[in-house]
């Protein structure tokens, strides 16, 4: 049987048993081809590097052009800021805690941070402990999707065996590939490589999923001097510059798609790993592991004239771990349970399913939570943190590891202090109570021990 007549043979079952293959029902009545899936990533990119989210000025029309023909989310979180854990996260739609990837790999010893795994880590895809298996891209590569990836993977250096065609590496490769502006741009070679996928797949029965992930604007802040137009007199004009290379190469991708004509039967996902903060913010070494708006609020735009609203901005809480049930309702297929039997597993799939979360009412329907581990002490203590987000409120509660004295939270109103300057944990105390107890909710919905011992001592 060929891929195209299995994706049209089988009917999905809500929940399926140990070691069952997802299916797909197509993306909407028997026998329709599901739509292409393109999941573009960038590394630690702030929500004010788009234009389109009206916070600074920076030339980035065609991702301007994604949000007016999409959905943008004003408040999406990650469940943790830094590469690898949130990366995870996106795939397997669990948070950190359960997935258990709580710091970065490498596959030769890295750097001293605390945010690196201190032991060589060449394939986390076979490390027993971390559950990553239960994830979109296996899930649609095995229902007949041609897959790729391209570009920053962060979850070790190796295919791990879901992608047809893999042109990935872990991480620290620079971006240029030779002299700096000398040679070619490593985020444009990127691009041709998508831009050839891209357009293998026109015309073809078989849909395809592309992850293009660029690792750009992570430093080195050196982009094409041509993208420093407009910059020149601004603090960290590279930066900027970065950003607005990538939107040029998110423009020749949509070109693609419509010369091709595969535009919009694409489920086109645009996001970021984390955010990243140039203020001395405790827990911090490389601007991100905190869980501040700067780094932990990111940009998320998603476009899909079939089933997502054309020029929406949609304001109640998401986060990164919404992705995974997202792009498999996208793509018609159900979410597996995993590999226990059902009376016994464990929740792994945290997030919802924002397609079916954009027919109904703008509100809040549940907090949101960040996870953090530090890359700094504080007062000379490590910690592991949770922050949670819910309506205009964010309480930042954090176990420390030495000298454990208690330490009060944080608490801001990002309604009144958006740059969370003014902490009111002493002074709001109903509030502090009220967010606790959603914390813990979460923590014993999710089996987060730490969620629930935090939010149990808050409470006092």
């Amino acid at each position: 049987m060929d891929r195209r007549s299995f994706l049209s043979s089988a009917s999905a079952t809500p929940l399926m048993s140990a070691g069952a293959m997802a299916q797909t029902s197509g993306s909407g009545s028997g026998g329709e081809r599901p739509p292409n899936i393109l999941f573009l990533l960038f590394d630690k990119c702030r929500r004010d590097a788009f234009n389109c989210y009206g916070l600074r000025k920076t030339n980035t029309p065609n991702i301007d052009r994604l949000a007016a023909e999409g959905t943008r989310f004003d408040n999406c979180y990650v469940p943790q800021a830094l590469c690898g854990p949130t990366r995870a996260s996106i795939l397997t739609g669990s948070y950190p805690h359960w997935h258990g990837l709580r710091r970065n790999v490498y596959p030769i010893k890295p750097s001293a941070l605390p945010s690196n795994y201190q032991e060589a880590i060449p394939d986390p895809w076979r490390d027993t402990r971390f559950n990553l298996i239960d994830n979109w891209a296996f899930y649609l590569n095995s229902a007949g999707y041609r897959t790729g990836h391209i570009g920053k993977w962060h979850l070790g250096p190796l295919n791990p065996g879901f992608f047809d065609y893999w042109k990935g590496f872990n991480s620290m490769l620079r971006h240029w590939i030779g002299e700096p502006h000398n040679s070619r741009y490593r985020p444009d070679v990127h691009t041709d490589q998508g831009i050839r996928f891209i357009e293998e797949g026109a015309g073809s029965d078989e849909p395809w999923m592309l992850y293009q992930s660029y690792y750009t604007p992570h430093e080195p802040l050196d982009p094409p001097k041509q993208f420093l137009k407009g910059y020149e007199n601004e603090e960290h004009p590279g930066y900027w510059g970065n950003v607005s290379a990538l939107d040029w190469n998110v423009g020749r991708i949509l070109d693609a798609l419509e010369r091709t004509g595969q535009l919009d039967n694409t489920f086109i996902i645009l996001t970021t790993e984390h955010g990243r903060t140039w203020r001395d913010r405790p827990g911090t070494a490389e601007g991100m592991c905190v869980p501040y708006d700067e780094v932990a609020r990111i940009p998320f735009i998603l476009r899909y004239p079939k089933r997502v609203p054309q020029g929406k901005v949609w304001q109640s809480g998401v986060s990164s771990v919404d992705l995974m049930p997202t792009i498999m309702s996208a793509a018609g297929m159900n979410p597996l349970v995993g590999t226990v039997e059902l009376d016994s597993r464990r929740p792994f799939l945290h997030g919802r399913n924002l397609l079916d979360v954009l027919q109904g009412p703008d509100r809040w329907e549940q907090p949101l939570v960040i996870e953090n581990l530090p890359q700094a002490a504080i007062d000379g203590s490590f910690y592991e943190e949770r922050a949670i987000r819910w309506e205009r409120w964010k309480l930042v509660l954090r176990a420390f590891d030495n000298r454990p004295v208690y330490r009060p939270g944080e608490l801001y109103d990002l309604e009144a202090d958006p740059e969370e300057n003014r902490n009111l944990y002493a002074s709001k105390a109903d509030v502090v109570k009220d967010l606790a107890r959603r914390l813990q909710a979460f923590g014993e919905r999710t089996e987060d021990a730490l969620s629930v011992e935090l939010a149990k001592a808050a409470l006092g």
